[in-house]
């Protein structure tokens, strides 16, 4: 009789959901965090009050069995698991656990804060996951659209067609982020949006000024071709491009103009979803937003991107990478000024239609 109440008093239950723990168990059988040891008692131990015996589920995603009734999301592949119905969890304790719980993945103890999804921030692996997806798809459009362009001629003639052809992978750029926001029921806000009526008056003032610092930032890139072409760098001939690029845009009337424009700046809310809404948060969230973490964020996003468009622009991009790399610093600090995407939104809309106009009636800012 006195081993059986030994034994008993020895069985231990889990102090985050209060299952029954067998004494050899590190882990929590329902809720698969770590369990806390009960030291022996002389009197007998009243367990807490448990609704449901083990639960499990099946992620449809990739599989696994996910024994915590509180999440949301599997933790390996991010897909929606199916409900736990309330009469089945286990009341809450008495005594509110302190700090987030480990989750026993992949062979090792993750932070439960790591893997657990928010609806109005990034953690690291998902936003990364959610960027990495979006530019797969945008390099298939756009190898896609160089394979039809080749398959009419060998040479890719520099047309409106051509022109207004290269618009569209920037226009699905974002289709895939706003789809995965839209399908978890997550917050815009996690991209960046506040359509506060004071913040969208103050959006419109840095975007006016943005957009003239980008401009004489464009000018800057002409300089630094002139320069690139008097120490010899000259292979690409891309003066004999962007006289050509722009007179064609001189000659295009004024529905096709109005059709450039329209895609530019649909393109530009697209980029910065991408990398301002996605990435740019995504990072500064594994940061910490932190100030050296802001400048370490500004610089990774203007690199990457800068990387991008130059892969999709060889051998002429060589001669606009410093250019973008500039911008999109420019880019990133505006952004960082009040965390509001609607700010460097409507910079790059302004600074795009502005380019589009100067070129079309022949300005000469200089």
């Amino acid at each position: 009789m006195s081993k059986e109440n030994n034994s008993e008093n020895k069985i231990k239950y889990c102090v985050h959901c209060g299952a029954k723990v067998g004494e050899n168990e590190t882990y929590c059988p329902n809720c698969g965090k770590l369990v806390v040891k009960l030291s022996d008692a002389k009197s007998e131990i009243t367990p807490p009050k448990l609704k449901t015996a083990k639960i499990t589920r099946t992620c449809p995603g990739c599989g696994s069995i996910i024994t915590s009734p509180i999440l949301e999301q599997c933790p390996i592949c991010n897909t929606i698991l199916e409900k736990v119905p309330k009469d089945m969890r286990s009341e809450p304790s008495e005594t509110p656990q302190k700090g987030s719980g480990v989750i026993f993945s992949d062979k090792k103890l993750v932070p439960e804060k790591a893997l657990t999804l928010k609806k109005d921030s990034w953690n690291l692996k998902e936003g990364l996951n959610v960027f990495v997806n979006a530019l797969v798809w945008y390099v298939m459009i756009r190898f896609l659209i160089i394979i039809l362009l080749s398959l009419q001629s060998q040479a890719i003639n520099v047309d409106i067609t051509t022109i207004l052809l290269s618009q569209i992978p920037d226009l699905i750029f974002a289709v895939y982020p706003i789809w995965y926001i839209y399908a978890k029921k997550h917050k815009f806000s996690k991209l960046g949006f506040n359509f506060k009526r004071s913040k969208v008056i103050y959006a419109f003032i840095l975007g006016i000024i943005g957009a003239i610092i980008l401009v004489f930032t464009d000018v800057l890139s002409n300089y630094i071709i002139e320069f690139m072409y008097s120490i010899g760098i000259n292979f690409a001939n891309v003066d004999t491009y962007i006289t050509q690029e722009h007179a064609v845009i001189q000659d295009a009337n004024l529905t096709w103009l109005i059709l450039l424009i329209a895609l530019l700046v649909i393109g530009s809310i697209s980029s910065e979803i991408i990398y301002r809404g996605v990435l740019h948060n995504t990072l500064r969230e594994y940061f910490q937003n932190k100030i050296i973490g802001r400048i370490y964020v500004i610089l990774i996003v203007a690199v990457i991107y800068s990387a991008i468009y130059l892969l999709f622009s060889l051998p002429i991009g060589l001669y606009f990478f410093v250019t973008n790399f500039i911008v999109f610093i420019i880019l990133g600090i505006i952004y960082e000024i009040n965390g509001n995407i609607l700010n460097t939104i409507i910079v790059n809309a302004i600074y795009n239609i502005t380019l589009v106009l100067i070129i079309y009636f022949n300005v000469s800012l200089f």
